[in-house]
């Protein structure tokens, strides 16, 4: 988690990666899904758009859930994300803030 544009956090190359933003005063958070830093390292994909911070917590649950339900026994969380796509994580979210 990171309140850097400059990547000072690194949350562009989390499995989860979580960039504050500030709209019109106004704290909101940048989720990224599916970064890595091992050998062959990966930018992480956004979710979609930023999200309030009183729902970070909401959404960091649903992103969670999404991996539990979907996961290959010993899977990584990123190769969960890579396997089944950002589409079920999108939908979950969206549809839980609303």
């Amino acid at each position: 988690m990171s309140g850097c544009m400059n990547g000072c956090g690194h949350h562009s190359i989390g499995h989860i990666g979580i960039l504050g933003v500030d709209k019109k005063g106004e704290e909101w958070y940048q989720f990224t899904l599916g970064g890595f830093s091992e050998n062959e390292a990966q930018l992480g994909e956004r979710l979609g758009r930023a999200i309030a911070k009183d729902k970070v917590a909401d959404t960091v649950e649903q992103i969670a859930r999404v991996y539990i339900e979907n996961r290959i026994a010993g899977e990584r969380f990123v190769d969960t994300f890579y396997r089944i796509g950002m589409e079920p994580f999108k939908g979950r979210v969206y549809e839980a803030n609303h």
